[in-house]
């Protein structure tokens, strides 16, 4: 598998400013087919058992201005088929090179919080069709802010070192609006041979409107008003760890990810979530698999007696219902193929197996096209 030509993704492609500049153009994109193999399930995102064409489609069109004396600007541009082909810019920043170890960015940039995050929706760059869902949870991947960037060497690795410090604003797909406030990331990564070894920290605020202001209300009458307050997500602080290593000889692929996250006092609970994935290559063909754990808790009613209050009964009832989709133990398995047919194009087939919230077991399969220009 040859990646000639992503040698300047993760920078970005840019926009220029200004009429005279120099224009370089690239771009990426991905066309699925996905379907579930039993109704009323949701794996990845798929929600239906007939084939669905939209969901994980997209396009983007990057763009790369070398300004001069160090200034650069850098722009994307990416359209999903899940959001009608509406086209929405992903990054848009200015790069100064302060020395030759040390950039500074400012603008809508990338944030790293995963191993996959400088190129995460150019799924020509890694063996999955896209990186797993049940284990790359967060509700944002990019900020508004400012980002210091640091490559050096020690002895015969690799080393980039990258501070973050922004907010965000993200709208999910079910129409409930995060605000993502004060963030601020630090990134670490070595390269050494084969080996690549990646550590994230990330701490902000995060506030959201999930419609549960009724349910937390009932709750603040009781003595246990402590759920009521669970229940919502007012400029809560949230803390997350990333723990990475991939190992590729051009032979054999070897990836693993741990990412726990602490968000206790809310719906949303604490994050655990983590995966191993070994492929092989013959030739053009990598057959892979990846086996991985969606773990998660959510509101805390352990110390909220039971059978004593009819009325208490029903608000447990009623949270435990609202919540249980956030209580996770569950496993799921990847096992698919890619094939590099084409230079600039690889074809990849995936069926996944994810256990549900209800201890069930749905599937998925895809098949992609995916490509780089």
């Amino acid at each position: 598998m040859k990646f000639k030509s992503l040698s300047c993704l993760p920078l970005g492609l840019a926009l220029s400013f200004s009429a005279s500049a120099d224009i370089q153009f690239s771009g990426f994109g991905t066309l699925t087919a996905g379907m579930l193999t039993d109704s009323d399930t949701e794996v990845r995102n798929f929600t239906d058992t007939d084939p669905d064409f939209s969901t994980g489609s997209f396009f983007a069109l990057q763009a790369y201005s070398d300004l001069g004396d160090g200034l650069s600007a850098t722009a994307q541009i990416r359209a999903q088929g899940e959001d009608d082909w509406d086209p929405e810019f992903t990054w848009a920043y200015l790069s100064y090179q302060v020395e030759d170890n040390w950039r500074v960015q400012v603008g809508r940039q990338r944030i790293p919080i995963y191993l996959y995050s400088d190129y995460l929706d150019v799924s020509y760059a890694y063996h999955w069709i896209a990186p797993p869902t049940e284990v790359y949870q967060s509700v944002f991947d990019s900020l508004d802010g400012v980002g210091s960037i640091h490559d050096f060497a020690v002895g015969d690795a690799q080393v980039n070192v990258r501070f973050y410090y922004g907010q965000e604003n993200t709208t999910r797909a079910d129409g409930v609006e995060f605000d993502v406030d004060n963030i601020f990331s630090a990134v670490a990564s070595v390269n050494y041979g084969w080996w690549t070894f990646r550590s994230t920290y990330v701490e902000f605020e995060f506030s959201a409107d999930l419609g549960l202001g009724q349910l937390a209300g009932a709750w603040r009458q009781t003595p246990f008003a402590y759920v009521g307050d669970d229940l919502q997500i007012n400029e809560d602080d949230v803390t997350g760890l990333e723990f990475g290593v991939i190992y590729d000889d051009q032979d054999w692929l070897f990836v693993a990810e741990y990412i726990p996250s602490d968000l206790e006092g809310t719906i949303v609970g604490d994050l655990d979530p983590w995966m191993v994935s070994l492929g092989k290559r013959f030739g053009t063909v990598m057959p892979h698999i990846t086996y991985g754990r969606n773990k998660s808790t959510s509101v805390d009613l352990s110390g909220v007696p039971r059978g004593l209050d009819p009325q208490l009964d029903g608000l447990i009832a009623i949270t435990e219902d609202v919540t249980e989709f956030r209580r996770r133990n569950s496993p799921f398995v990847t096992v698919g193929a890619r094939w590099d047919f084409h230079d600039s194009a690889a074809f990849k087939a995936e069926y996944t197996q994810s256990e549900q919230a209800d201890g069930s077991d749905a599937g998925l399969f895809q098949v992609a096209l995916v490509t780089v220009f």
